[in-house]
């Protein structure tokens, strides 16, 4: 079974000040990372921005530098991206940040009477809810060489998906609802996300999980 964590609807509307220009990385773009329950930090677009400086399409970047230099303050179209005003920062895209997996427990061919070559595979997991507690994302500002900057904490309430679909090969994906952040370490940064989960399941190995 494989669980998912996304975000979508990512903004940041205060005092973000991790990349100023100090050390070896130009102010005031950031690539940013998450360490969450499901996965760890990691240079790719866990926490997609708006702007793209260089590297992948995908790998899109954000002002890091909100309110400690006066060039990199709102309004300003430069490193702002809300339309008219300017003053904050968005991306609306759905990513994924983390992933998990683990093996349900399965019952061998052989001990399923006179269905010796066809067991029930994933399909006695309909109806079956798969709930994920404890949801957090650490955000940083990606600064490799030097140490990674955080940003904030953001928690999250409990999330669950209902398998439905499931055949002996396996359960198609199934989502939960989105939820906005229930908290923030740092709240002054107005960093927010929209979260949710996804889960499927395959069949694998000859009748095992």
């Amino acid at each position: 079974m494989e669980i998912k964590a996304w975000t979508s609807d990512r903004q940041i509307t205060g005092a973000v000040n991790v990349e100023c220009g100090a050390g070896l990385h130009s102010a005031p773009w950031g690539n940013w990372g998450v360490t969450s329950n499901f996965d760890r930090r990691r240079d790719t677009d866990q926490f997609r921005g708006w702007k793209h400086i260089d590297g992948p399409s995908t790998k899109r970047q954000w002002n890091s530098c909100t309110t400690r230099v006066a060039q990199f303050r709102a309004p300003n179209p430069n490193y702002y991206n809300n339309r008219p005003t300017y003053d904050e920062q968005y991306s609306s895209e759905t990513v994924g940040y983390g992933r998990t997996s683990f093996r349900t427990s399965y019952t061998p061919c052989s001990q399923i009477p006179g269905q010796p070559t066809n067991p029930p595979g994933c399909s006695n997991l309909n109806g079956e809810k798969v709930t994920i507690r404890g949801n957090y994302m650490k955000l940083y500002e990606l600064d490799a060489p030097d140490p990674d900057d955080f940003v904030t904490e953001l928690s999250y309430p409990d999330k669950a998906a209902t398998l439905t679909g499931c055949d002996q090969d396996g359960c198609p994906e199934s989502t939960s609802s989105w939820s906005s952040q229930s908290s923030s370490s740092r709240a002054g940064t107005g960093v927010r996300a929209d979260m949710r989960i996804s889960v499927r399941a395959r069949h694998r190995n000859n009748c095992r999980w």
